[in-house]
């Protein structure tokens, strides 16, 4: 068997950073939470995923930012899948926060944004997106570094009509009428509406 000790293998120290190193596919999800003066706040994560094949799905979050404290708070958070058409609206979820040293900070591109409300929390979604989650705070998980998981337990799930999978539709169909918005962190992005079948073996099961 051979080793990774080969000329065309880089061994970087896993003492430095080093995510920013590659390029590896993420998600972009926009999650949404509700600040202490009762505004919204929007937010785009792409350490996300759902935690297990039962209704929960997580986030990687640091406990400087309002996404974490807000969700903490509240108890709930939503989480929305945006579109390659809206990589621009997710990215000015992101814009910084501005106003006085004392006092609220707010986030000016928030109110440019199409905003949706939740039906089962008090949240809201980026609005036309193709997946919506509604998610109630289950636990979070700290000191992970400077950084957080948090879980929630899914309690409402809405998906774009057209989106959906379907048994008369085959599957390669519904992602090329509907791409899907792919990260690459920390800088690109990328539509993805081609697709092939994954080869299973035979007898395999989840």
């Amino acid at each position: 068997m051979d080793t990774l000790e080969h000329d065309d293998i880089v061994h970087l120290d896993p003492e430095q950073p080093f995510w920013e190193r590659f390029y590896m596919v993420a998600p972009l999800i926009v999650v949404g939470t509700q600040n202490e003066d009762n505004s919204y706040n929007l937010a785009p994560k792409h350490m996300a995923a759902p935690m297990g094949w039962d209704n929960y799905f997580g986030f990687v979050c640091t406990p400087r930012h309002k996404t974490y404290r807000n969700a903490v708070r509240t108890g709930v958070f939503t989480v929305s899948y945006p579109k390659p058409s809206q990589v621009v609206l997710a990215s000015l979820s992101a814009s910084p926060r501005v106003g006085a040293t004392e006092g609220p900070r707010r986030k000016p591109a928030l109110n440019q944004l199409p905003m949706r409300a939740a039906a089962e929390v008090d949240g809201v979604f980026l609005e036309d997106g193709y997946l919506f989650l509604e998610c109630e705070m289950e636990r979070h998980v700290d000191d992970l570094g400077e950084n957080s998981l948090l879980i929630g337990a899914v309690k409402a799930v809405h998906v774009e009509k057209d989106a959906l999978r379907v048994s008369d539709k085959e599957n390669e169909a519904v992602i090329r009428d509907n791409p899907l918005l792919a990260y690459l962190p920390p800088d690109r992005y990328a539509t993805i509406d081609e697709t092939n079948a994954f080869p299973f073996p035979a007898g395999f099961e989840k």
